[in-house]
């Protein structure tokens, strides 16, 4: 899933459309994203007005881990390559 190549895509056009702040405003997107999720989520668990669907968390975790994705990409990290290792470490 992380080598997606849609994702090397959007890592390029936002590399060209940002130039130098392509990093810090992706990052910034990523906690607007993790945000929207967590709105969902407090719906999804009753602790907002409106209720959720689970599959309207499941879309705002796909865009935390899209932006994650291209952050990774911007800055150079092989995030695949870390997961596994978080992984081989256990569950904390």
């Amino acid at each position: 899933m992380l080598d997606d190549l849609r994702l090397d895509a959007i890592a390029v056009a936002t590399r060209q459309r940002d130039a130098d702040a392509a990093v810090a405003l992706t990052g910034l997107m990523l906690a607007e994203e993790v945000g929207e999720a967590i709105q969902q989520l407090r719906r999804l668990l009753g602790y907002a007005r409106q209720p959720a669907r689970p599959d309207e968390v499941g879309a705002e975790l796909a865009d935390v881990v899209i932006a994650a994705a291209v952050v990774a990409r911007l800055v150079g990290v092989d995030l695949s390559q870390h997961i596994d290792q978080k992984l081989g470490e256990g569950v904390r």
